[in-house]
């Protein structure tokens, strides 16, 4: 009988311990966990357009201003970030996750595949894998840049935004963000990808 009581608690115990093991495997941070940036980078400049109306669709589309990425991109962005700093440089994030059925309302008031994704493809966005920003200065005031966010005009595409000097700033994001190992997008000189494949989510904002 003390026999089977002693089993019975090494296996009560053993099950306990398992449970714990698993339950703490599920807290530890993820590389694709979505995080919220401002945690990240505490200076960036939190300016999250679709939050606003001062976007190409002119309505408000998220439910609040939240920079959201996946915790590997989000460390890619700080490295980024610290490389900007030093030069007396902050950045301004206007737009990062973007829940799916929030795609679907861009794609409907926006339906051209050139500057927005159609759902059933899904944005990198979408994914948590995508930032769009631009630079400020150590006080916060946004510098030149040589657009508008969703300037959706041949001014904006990359090779043109990076000339002269109204494309210096945008010349010092685009070698920050490539040395931290996004790459830009070509009709968007604000747009970065970040590398590796991550699934689309509706996860709330």
């Amino acid at each position: 009988m003390v026999r089977r009581a002693a089993q019975g608690v090494f296996v009560a115990a053993a099950f306990a311990a398992a449970v714990a093991t698993a339950r703490a495997e599920a807290r530890a941070p993820r590389p694709t966990d979505l995080v919220d940036v401002a945690d990240v980078i505490p200076d960036a400049i939190i300016d999250l357009r679709y939050a606003t109306t001062d976007n190409v669709t002119g309505e408000v589309l998220y439910p609040k201003p939240v920079c959201k990425l996946r915790r590997a991109v989000a460390a890619r962005l700080a490295k980024a970030a610290a490389r900007l700093r030093a030069q007396h440089r902050r950045l301004v994030l206007w737009d990062c996750y973007r829940p799916t059925s929030i795609q679907e309302v861009l794609w409907r008031r926006v339906p051209d595949r050139r500057y927005v994704a159609h759902p059933k493809v899904g944005s990198k966005h979408s994914r948590g894998a995508a930032v769009d920003l631009a630079l400020a200065d150590r006080d916060g005031e946004l510098l030149e840049m040589p657009t508008r966010f969703d300037d959706f005009s041949p001014a904006a595409h990359r090779r043109r935004a990076l000339r002269g000097a109204k494309g210096a700033e945008v010349r010092r994001l685009d070698r920050a963000m490539r040395e931290a190992g996004f790459v830009g997008l070509a009709t968007e000189w604000w747009h970065f990808d970040a590398p590796g494949r991550y699934s689309l989510s509706d996860a709330p904002l």
